[in-house]
C-alpha cells in the first residue's frame, strides 16, 4: 500500500470532484445575464428618479453628442449597479452556504490546537 492510498474506496477521481455541477453553472450564467439587466433597469429607474427630484446634478461633461445625452452617465451607473446586485447575490449565496453547507472539519480531520500558548519568533 503507498503512502496516497485511497483506503476510503472512493472511485471517483480529484478531477470530478472538483468540477462545479452543471446546475450551479447554469444558475452562475442567469446571474451574469441578469445583474447587467438589472444594473441597467436601475439605471433608468435613478435617472428618471433624479430628473423629477433633483438630487444630483450631472455635469455637461458627461453629456454625449447625439440622441441619448445621457449616455455615458447610464454606462457607468449601469456597470456600478451591476457589481453592487453581483455582490449582494454573492453575499447571500455565502451566508446560504455557511448555514446549510458541509461542516468546516470532516470526520477525517484533526481537531484544532486549543489552550496551548507559544512563544513568538522573532
Amino acid at each position: 500500500m503507498t503512502k496516497f492510498y485511497n483506503y476510503r474506496g472512493n472511485s471517483s477521481s480529484r478531477q470530478e470532484k472538483e468540477q462545479t455541477h452543471p446546475i450551479w453553472r447554469g444558475v452562475g450564467f442567469i446571474f451574469m445575464i441578469l445583474a447587467p439587466l438589472m444594473g441597467w433597469f436601475g439605471a433608468q429607474v435613478l435617472l428618471e428618479a433624479n430628473k423629477a427630484n433633483g438630487w444630483i446634478k450631472i455635469p455637461t461633461d458627461f453629456y454625449a453628442p447625439g440622441a441619448d445625452s445621457l449616455l455615458y452617465v447610464k454606462i457607468g451607473l449601469t456597470i456600478l449597479l451591476a457589481f453592487l446586485i453581483f455582490f449582494v447575490f454573492q453575499f447571500i449565496g455565502i451566508i446560504i452556504f455557511r448555514m446549510v453547507g458541509p461542516e468546516r472539519y470532516g470526520p477525517m480531520d484533526v481537531p484544532p490546537i486549543t489552550g496551548v500558548k507559544t512563544k513568538k519568533s522573532r
